[in-house]
């Protein structure tokens, strides 16, 4: 009887230490998974070190009826800064269409392709506002500067 209690014990003794030592694992994945590993710099010289600046902005969403608006702020940025990245980033359906450069000028672009109408772009000294026309519904796409910020504001319409 002695004997067989010294092994349940045992038994009980050695699983409680594998359980430890699982949960301590697990924690440990846990923690890494949350850290961000630093890189080292390169010892070779002549590789260019490359970083990438983010891009500061503010988003909100908001949804009304039969609109969706997303709206950011991009700090120390101008329009023309925020046109690019939102072309590079395909911030809007069809994006790879616009002008690469904001026109000077009020002017329409007509496309009749994959059910997009036109594009028009209405521009003023700090603002310019440009609406794709869809068979489905308009997609307007604001940029106002605002002192040092853009404020940048996408709209969803349906018909």
């Amino acid at each position: 009887m002695k004997k067989i209690s010294f092994v349940c014990a045992s038994l009980l003794v050695f699983t409680a230490c594998q359980n430890d030592s699982k949960k301590e694992s697990t924690e440990t994945t846990t923690t890494t998974k949350d850290t961000i590993a630093a890189k080292a710099p390169s010892a070779d010289p002549t590789t260019p070190e490359v970083k990438e600046i983010p891009t500061l902005k503010e988003c909100t969403e908001k949804q009304v009826e039969y609109e969706t608006e997303v709206e950011c702020i991009f700090k120390n940025k101008d329009i023309h800064e925020v046109y690019q990245a939102t072309i590079k980033d395909q911030e809007v359906e069809k994006a790879e269409l616009l002008l690469p450069d904001l026109p000077k000028e009020n002017t329409t672009k007509e496309i009749n392709k994959d059910g997009l109408l036109s594009i028009s772009y209405t521009v003023s000294p700090k603002k310019t506002e440009i609406e794709f026309q869809f068979e489905g519904g308009v997609t307007t796409l604001r940029l106002e500067q605002k002192d040092k910020d853009v404020k940048r504001t996408i709209i969803h319409s349906a018909d």
